[in-house]
């Protein structure tokens, strides 16, 4: 009966420890203290097994009791860890330094493995050889019989007063008083336990002093937890009642209106601004309703079914903008916010007012100017937009045409950047009128909107293709008379574009997209005109514009890829270069041909990100080849003006150099002869060019507007005839006559030449016969990929 007591005095110590943890939230030091009385509870189970002689065997008796002398043997490390926890949790930066040296993470590990060592001792003969019988009195228990290291278990009871020491220590410089007073009296109360403990090794004491520790522990555990939770729950009330009270102060200082309503509707709270918005004192407002209190009983009802509504649903949110009516008979606008909130077991209604009565004085106006064209005063693209949506709709439902009228001004920008954007935004205002009053005479139905610069849309309701083209007319008829703009005479026209709903589109993008490829139609036909949309216009100018807008994504898709056409000597019949030649496949577009391209890139200045690509891939593979062994060939890279006009071209010439190690002597830059209207800026390039090794040509000469006198001035290297030319040869003399010139000037110049677009070998032996020195064409090749260019023309180096 006794060990069963004995054990159920072990659950003590573990229920205090699970308490404490429930209390403290499980923070480390509440784990610590944990593991701590877990450890006391193992204690108590060895001295328990000892009283177990009449229900287990002395072997049994034995293991158990070497098992659980675990606990009192860790209980050593453990204090020490409390101290470790409080140096990294507890104790100011500087006080860390101090004790880092002495308490880490190493010492808790080595005190750990010191109390391990004591323990695994006890298992050995000579940590304790067996287990005595002892009768004082009526008690009957075993008793351990220690060996020759017997004074390692003194070693462990060293190392607890160590611990004791530094925990204790380390204690007094917390700065929390409450924590600061757990921790001290939690120190000298477990010296004071494990004294007692102690005197556990005298047979005479008959193993009660463990039991008498392990109380002592858990209990002084118990009333220091309870009395800093104690501390702590009435710092926190403390705390919370200052909070009130500052809560309190700061809705009463508040601007915004906040008042509290109970379920029967009457004001719990009330703060100072909304009192005096509605002309009370605070103390007066409290236990009366709204009834009670506003004049008008309609808004009233209004208001408190609405929150009973919100009262009967917790999870709704009530927010809306309103009037309210001051005592003073003002009438201000407040942005009210509801929120249904329980408080003891009843419901209550919180509301925060904001006063929006600025606000609300500007919105219309913000309104305005968000939906207006700040210049003209019309309606703007985002009006366009959300009113188009709407006039289709509209349309739909009503099974009726209607027409959009897209309008730019023909040389806007000529008058803008001449005589200046002052006299620019005074014509389009006076252009704005002069139609806005058209519209009122005789097109009332219609709506007018600036989209922007010299662009405008009208809205046409019921008009069809025939009503279109009346009101288009009437509208060029408009601009005929001149405009008057500080006393000077303007004159310009517009160029319009018409798409019909829903002949054109039953879409509103679609119907945009027409209207306008119809308005550039008129634009490159020569302006001043209008046009009703038709499908030939949207292939040709919906192919241009897909061009253009997959042209910005083509180099980021990786779509380029570069063929390679072979340039023969003549003489030899030999392949002496090749010229790189790009190709475009698109997803959308299939296969787009370099001529369709090329002049939108042109036009775009896409032709710049699209060369640098064109010249990096062409070097690279060149030098490339080069290393597989393939005998080496120039690689000719044509170049537009726009490119050379970049102030960052030959920059990035030497960069594509230096990146691919390839020699300049193996580089041929093609220019066209365009570059004439920039002669002067443009030989300082060229020359700069011919410094780093590159190879110049002149590509598809005979077809530009080179002056002779230039041509000499150009540090050229070759000539290279058009293949317009050498195509014609057999039909016509003339183009032979020309081709003798134009090779002919090159020698007198000391040039090279080049004839492209050779098919035939008439046209080659001819070329041969009159001096030409290089050739490319069909007769020799096609241009062809890079794998296949490499299969058919590359031969391996000697």
């Amino acid at each position: 009966m006794f060990f069963l007591f004995l054990m159920l005095l072990t659950c003590i110590p573990l229920c205090i420890g699970i308490t404490i943890l429930v209390l403290f939230k499980k923070n480390n030091l509440s784990k610590i203290i944990f593991i701590f009385l877990l450890l006391a509870s193992f204690w108590q189970l060895d001295v328990a097994f000892l009283y177990s002689i009449d229900l287990f065997k002395e072997e049994t008796i034995e293991i158990f009791f070497k098992l659980f002398r675990f606990g009192s043997i860790m209980i050593t490390p453990t204090i020490f860890y409390v101290g470790y926890t409080i140096v990294q949790e507890t104790l100011s930066n500087d006080l860390k330094k101090k004790w880092r040296f002495l308490v880490n993470r190493a010492t808790v590990l080595l005190f750990y493995a010191l109390s391990f060592l004591v323990y695994i001792s006890g298992w050995s003969d000579k940590g304790i050889s067996g287990l005595e019988l002892i009768q004082i009195g009526s008690h009957i228990f075993y008793f351990p019989i220690y060996g020759e290291l017997s004074w390692i278990f003194n070693f462990n009871i060293l190392l607890f007063i160590v611990s004791m020491i530094i925990c204790f220590s380390i204690s007094r410089h917390v700065q929390d008083k409450s924590m600061r007073s757990f921790l001290v009296y939690f120190n000298i109360l477990t010296s004071i336990a494990y004294a007692i403990g102690a005197l556990n090794m005298f047979p005479s004491s008959r193993l009660y002093p463990s039991s008498i520790a392990i109380l002592f522990f858990a209990i002084s555990l118990l009333i220091l937890s309870s009395r800093m939770y104690l501390e702590i729950v009435n710092n926190m009330n403390k705390k919370l009642s200052e909070q009130k009270k500052f809560l309190f102060q700061v809705i009463d200082l508040n601007p915004n209106y906040i008042y509290a309503l109970d379920e029967n509707g009457q004001y719990t709270l009330v703060n100072q601004s909304y009192a005096q918005l509605m002309g009370m004192r605070i103390q007066d407002m409290i236990g009366k309703t709204d009834y009670d209190i506003h004049q008008d009983t309609h808004v009233v009802k209004q208001t408190v079914n609405q929150e009973k509504i919100m009262l009967k649903h917790p999870e709704k949110l009530f927010n809306r903008e309103e009037a309210v009516t001051a005592a003073s008979g003002e009438v201000i606008w407040v942005q009210t916010v509801k929120v249904p909130i329980n408080i003891n077991d009843s419901s209550a209604l919180l509301a925060v007012s904001t006063d929006i009565t600025e606000r609300k004085q500007y919105e219309d106006e913000i309104k305005f100017q968000a939906n207006h064209d700040a210049l003209t005063g019309l309606p703007n693209r985002r009006m366009f937009n959300e009113n188009l949506t709407n006039f289709l709709e509209n349309a739909k439902i009503e099974g009726s045409r209607n027409a959009i009228m897209f309008l730019d001004l023909d040389r806007f920008k000529y008058i803008n950047d001449t005589l200046g954007h002052d006299v620019g935004d005074l014509l389009l205002i006076e252009v704005s009128r002069r139609i806005e009053n058209l519209l009122k005479k005789r097109h009332n139905c219609a709506e007018i909107y600036r989209l922007g610069g010299d662009e405008f849309t009208i809205l046409l309701p019921h008009y069809n293709a025939t009503d279109s083209e009346a009101f288009a007319k009437e509208l060029l008829g408009a601009f005929r008379n001149s405009f008057l703009i500080d006393g000077s005479d303007y004159f310009i026209t517009p160029s319009i574009g018409i798409s019909i709903f829903p002949n054109d589109g039953d879409d509103a993008n679609t119907l945009i997209k027409h209207a306008d490829t119809a308005m550039y139609y008129v634009k490159e036909r020569g302006k001043n005109n209008f046009q009703l949309f038709n499908s030939e216009m949207h292939q040709e100018f919906y192919r241009k514009m897909m061009i253009e807008k997959q042209l910005r994504t083509a180099l980021d898709n990786e779509e380029f890829e570069l063929y390679y056409q072979p340039i023969i000597d003549l003489k030899t019949n030999e392949i002496v270069g090749m010229e790189s030649l790009i190709r475009w496949n698109n997803e959308t577009l299939g296969q787009v041909p370099p001529d369709e391209f090329i002049s939108i890139a042109e036009e775009t200045g896409m032709i710049i990100p699209i060369g640098h690509w064109v010249l990096n891939t062409a070097l690279e593979q060149n030098i490339r080849w080069q290393k597989e062994g393939y005998q080496p060939l120039t690689v000719s890279i044509n170049v537009s003006v726009r490119q050379l006009l970049d102030p960052t071209f030959l920059e990035k010439v030497k960069n594509a150099i230096e990146n691919t190690a390839l020699d300049g002597s193996y580089i041929v830059l093609e220019i066209t002869e365009s570059i004439a209207m920039y002669a002067e800026a443009m030989i300082e390039k060229l020359d700069a060019l011919k410094e780093l090794g590159i190879s110049l040509s002149m590509d598809d000469f005979g077809t530009g507007y080179s002056s002779l006198s230039y041509l000499n001035k150009y540090p050229l290297d070759s000539l290279k005839i058009d293949k317009s030319f050498v195509i014609g040869m057999n039909r016509d003399d003339e183009n032979k006559a020309i081709v003798k010139m134009i090779i002919a000037i090159a020698k007198e110049l000391d040039l090279k030449v080049i004839a492209e677009g050779v098919e035939g070998q008439e046209e080659y032996h001819f070329l041969d016969e009159i001096g030409c020195d290089f050739a490319q064409g069909y007769l020799f090749s096609r241009p062809l990929p890079a794998i296949d260019f490499k299969e058919k023309w590359l031969r391996a180096g000697d």
